[in-house]
């Protein structure tokens, strides 16, 4: 009897939530749902006594404890199918939960004979996979939009200050690696900057070598971005936005920085608001299973990176989703490691697709082999990673901000010393191909807003153009000299060059934003207008009708006489000389040479007449050549005036 009452007044009950016989929890705590729905599983406790036998029969009250306060605002709250439950033979009780208008946790209270349980249960809201996904595509969106409004805001900045800039600092590889670092600092993208470095290497703005000692420089420079982010400034997005916007509209004089400084700000409240998004991440039923794998696969951890990196045009967008998701606790360091070596690799594709011309591959594609190497030689290290980030500290997102910094540092030591060997290896197996000479590559629609650098560029065209044309009239007295009827048809063969030239940089001339030109800036653009359709006027000239008095020269056979070919010779040398100060002033803006040039279209029509009337003595004193030569000899004068004429006006465009 003793011993009976000693095992009743050692018996106690408890409240416990419920598990299967394997010990699995089937309670349905923190289970995820959508307002104004129930819950798929129910809420279940379970009441046992000490040795883990059922009780049954046991009143439990369900109550809800707490819920999401904007329910008050919408009467609409969350609802119980069964407040009071008696357990049932196995010791089990339970209640669903349906949930009230708005998101966000709702805790159940259960309560039976003096002990009791709480339930954390979350409500998202209505379609909110499909709103993550819309949030993510809008702040893709918001990034993009404002890293190019960002750049074209600090290229009007800078305009012809930042070529000087890259012309001069970038001639030391160390001074280079700098300016790398500004740039992608202030851009905030390594993608941005490699590209725009690319668009000026195919410009010819740097050279190959300048280049990559720029490249290194941006491979840090993006490290800054990450670690600033690390530092958690998405919080002050839109206070950067603010300034920006203010500096635009309150201060014209800081206009452009103001621009450049409102890029910015989009693009950390681009980050903001997919950090928003990710946060419900970790409710995706495979998400942190997915994540998991990373460690296990890192091949497949880089190739997500690197498409991430691809698709938004930034490493540092794609680190900064990395530390969103460290900062929610949805992703651990060893998992982030693959994704950090794919964004490295991935930034560099943007760069190489949009490389179009010989220099701007070279560029990208060392790039990408630099980028290739540094992940080759850390892959097989890649468990040993954390253990030295580890050692270095901080928290997850200041160690996956460390480990960027580390790739990005380690390439520049590698390569910065075998910049100049690594140029040369570059230009031999990334080669031109015959068809890409005469490409016009310096005119990037990205310049446009840029009428500095556009105008510069669309220059160096232009003298290209002029030099073909200066080519073409020194040849076209050789086909009258030796009757070459090859050269003649390499010089019509020519004149389709100049006219692509011409059908390129005129359109790319009036596209040029005028509204952000000074005026002297403005005269050089009706200047540049004027000479290309002048050069384009001489090419036409020579190949439809000088080339055509030659062609019948060769034909018939006739000589001119050897004075009046000698005045012919003197003439067209007098037009070249027109033609080569027109251009010298074009290249150097010299007025004086300018001013030369113009006053020899005066100088040319004199001289055509005096030389027509020493042709018309000719005849008169009845020379064979003359006579038969009369009309070409003619035709030619007029056409070499016309020549000096075309000429002498692009002078003149100039003053």
């Amino acid at each position: 009897m003793s011993s009976t009452l000693l095992l009743i007044f050692l018996t106690f009950s408890t409240l416990i939530k419920a598990q299967d016989p394997l010990g699995n929890d089937i309670s349905g705590d923190v289970q995820v749902g959508t307002v104004e729905k129930t819950l798929k599983k129910p809420i279940v406790i379970r009441f046992v006594d000490n040795f883990g036998n059922p009780q049954s029969n046991i009143k439990v009250e369900f109550s809800i404890l707490e819920e999401p306060k904007e329910n008050i605002i919408t009467n609409k709250f969350a609802k119980l199918s069964q407040e009071q439950v008696k357990t049932d033979h196995d010791g089990y009780a339970m209640t669903e939960l349906t949930f009230g208008k708005s998101k966000g946790n709702y805790y159940i209270l259960a309560e039976a004979q003096g002990e009791s349980l709480i339930f954390k249960e979350i409500a998202l809201q209505k379609n909110w996979l499909l709103f993550l996904i819309f949030t993510l595509f809008g702040g893709l969106g918001i990034f993009i939009f404002g890293l190019n409004y960002g750049s074209k805001g600090l290229i009007r900045a800078a305009g012809a200050k930042m070529r000087d800039l890259l012309f001069n600092l970038t001639k030391n590889r160390f001074m280079a690696v700098l300016v790398g670092i500004i740039v992608t600092v202030i851009f905030g993208s390594s993608t941005a900057s490699s590209i725009l470095l690319v668009r000026f290497a195919s410009s010819g703005i740097i050279l190959l070598e300048q280049a990559l000692g720029v490249l290194m420089g941006i491979n840090i420079g993006t490290t800054i971005t990450v670690q600033i982010l690390a530092f958690k400034l998405l919080d002050y997005a839109i206070l950067i936005v603010g300034v920006g916007f203010f500096l635009m509209h309150l201060f014209p004089k800081l206009r452009n920085i103001g621009q450049a400084i409102f890029g910015l700000g989009l693009l950390f409240f681009s980050l903001r608001l997919m950090s928003i998004a990710t946060s419900n991440l970790r409710y995706l039923p495979d998400f942190n299973a997915a994540i998991i794998s990373l460690a296990n696969y890192p091949v497949l951890g880089i190739i997500i990176g690197a498409f991430l990196a691809f698709l938004l045009r930034s490493s540092a967008a794609t680190i900064g989703i990395v530390l969103i998701l460290s900062f929610d606790s949805l992703i651990e360091f060893p998992q982030a490691i693959p994704l950090i070596l794919g964004a490295n690799l991935g930034t560099t594709l943007s760069a190489l697709i949009s490389a179009n011309t010989i220099e701007g591959r070279r560029v990208a594609f060392a790039h990408l082999l630099f980028n290739s190497i540094v992940i080759a030689i850390l892959f097989p290290l890649i468990k040993f990673i954390p253990a030295v980030m580890n050692f270095i500290g901080g928290d997850i997102p200041r160690q996956i901000a460390n480990f960027h910094s580390f790739f990005n540092i380690f390439t520049v030591v590698i390569f910065l010393p075998l910049i100049y060997p690594f140029a040369k290896f570059l230009k031999s197996i990334v080669k031109e191909a015959d068809k890409e000479r005469l490409r016009m590559h310096r005119l990037d629609p990205a310049f446009l807003s840029a009428p500095a650098i556009a105008l510069g560029q669309a220059t160096r065209e232009i003298l290209y153009m002029a030099d073909i044309t200066i080519k073409m009239l020194e040849d076209s007295i050789k086909v009258f000299q030796h009757r070459d009827n090859d050269l003649r048809k390499e010089i019509i063969k020519t004149d389709d060059d100049v006219d692509a030239f011409e059908e390129t940089i005129t359109p790319y001339l009036t596209k040029i934003n005028e509204g952000e030109m000074n005026s002297k800036l403005s005269s050089l653009h009706s200047a540049l207008l004027n000479a290309v359709n002048e050069i384009e006027n001489i090419g036409d000239v020579i190949s439809k009708n000088l080339m055509t008095y030659a062609k019948k020269q060769i034909d018939t056979g006739f000589v001119f006489s050897k004075e009046g070919f000698a005045q012919i010779q003197k003439y067209h040398e007098f037009v070249l000389t027109t033609l080569r100060t027109s251009i010298d002033a074009l290249t150097t803006r010299d007025k004086n040479l300018a001013k030369e040039a113009a006053k020899r279209k005066e100088l040319g029509y004199k001289m055509a007449k005096q030389f027509n009337e020493f042709h018309l003595d000719r005849l008169r004193r009845g020379l064979k050549e003359s006579l038969e030569t009369s009309t070409i000899h003619v035709d030619l004068i007029s056409d070499f005036e016309r020549i000096n004429f075309h000429a002498a006006v692009i002078g003149e465009g100039l003053l």
